[in-house]
C-alpha cells in the first residue's frame, strides 16, 4: 500500500533535500538512498529515493521536489516508522499528516508521536 507524510507548507517551510539525505544516511544506515538529477524524469516525486529492509518487511519511499511529502509503499508498521521519523524533520509550525494515496483515513503526527500510536490511529479509522 501507498502511504503519504504530507504536510501544506503553509508558512513556506519545507524540509530541505539535503537535509532529509543526511537524516537518512544517518538515522537509516541499511536503507539504500539515491538522489535525483535535474535530468532524471519523475524527479518531482522521486527528488529522493530509498529502500530500506528488515524483518518487518520492506519500504520504499521517495519524496516531493518540493520539500512537504513522502511517499512510502510497504506495511503499515515501517509506514508510520518513517513518518514519525519525517515528524523530526518538518517545521514545527507546520502540521504533518499520514494518510493512504486515495485519503481513505488521515491521522496527524504529533511531535512526539510514536510509530505505534500512528499505527493504533490508522486501524481506528477504519
Amino acid at each position: 500500500m501507498t502511504y503519504l507524510a504530507v504536510f501544506e507548507g503553509k508558512s513556506g517551510q519545507a524540509v530541505d533535500r539535503d537535509v532529509l539525505v543526511g537524516a537518512l544516511r544517518s538515522d537509516w544506515p541499511d536503507a539504500e538512498v539515491t538522489v535525483s538529477s535535474d535530468a532524471t524524469p519523475g524527479r518531482e516525486v522521486r527528488d529522493v529515493a530509498w529502500t530500506y529492509g528488515e524483518t518487518e518487511g520492506r519500504i520504499e519511499g521517495r519524496s516531493h521536489i518540493d520539500g512537504t511529502c513522502l511517499y512510502l509503499e510497504g506495511p503499515l508498521r515501517l509506514a508510520a516508522r518513517f513518518a514519525v521519523w519525517y515528524r523530526g524533520l518538518v517545521p514545527s509550525v507546520e502540521e504533518l499528516i499520514f494518510c493512504d494515496d486515495t485519503y481513505s483515513f488521515t491521522v496527524s503526527v504529533a511531535t512526539g508521536a510514536s510509530p505505534e500510536s500512528v499505527e493504533r490511529a490508522v486501524e481506528a479509522s477504519f
